[in-house]
């Protein structure tokens, strides 16, 4: 069999299902239940779930980047402890009240998320997992107008 060249890269090792979108309405708080189908116990490892402020242009344009001084968000995660590979990750209602630019009708704000899990090692012994990654969608709501 002839081997591909190094430079192939027509497999890889790691997949995923691909980046999410989660799409909330402004003032809004939702929990999220998610399960982490490879563990069983998840009470020794720690979860940090945070969004990053995107470059808004206030067109409802996805972003391609961060914004210049972003507001990032650590999200709170409910049920970590549990002895089962189950938690609830909440959106809070403020999630964009501080972004330079906030939803419009039909004008939605992005932020990028992501999940990270890291298990008790230490060193190169420890693995980190980022499972969970893409952009939350903030669309307009009439009742926060101030």
């Amino acid at each position: 069999m002839a081997r591909s060249k190094i430079t192939s890269s027509s497999q890889d090792l790691i997949s995923d299902d691909g980046a999410v979108l989660v799409s909330v309405i402004q003032g809004e708080q939702i929990h999220l239940n998610l399960t982490l189908n490879w563990l069983t116990n998840i009470s020794n490892y720690t979860l940090i779930c945070k969004v990053v402020e995107g470059l808004n242009d206030g067109l409802g344009t996805k972003p391609l980047q961060v914004a210049g001084s972003p507001v990032i968000t650590t999200l709170p995660i409910l049920e970590a402890t549990d002895e089962d590979n189950q938690f609830k990750l909440v959106i809070p209602e403020t999630l964009s009240d501080t972004w330079s630019v906030g939803p419009a009708p039909n004008k939605p704000v992005y932020g990028f998320i992501d999940l990270e899990i890291r298990d008790t090692g230490t060193g190169s012994g420890q693995q980190i997992w980022k499972p969970f990654r893409g952009l939350v969608e903030v669309r307009y709501s009439p009742t926060e107008e101030v």
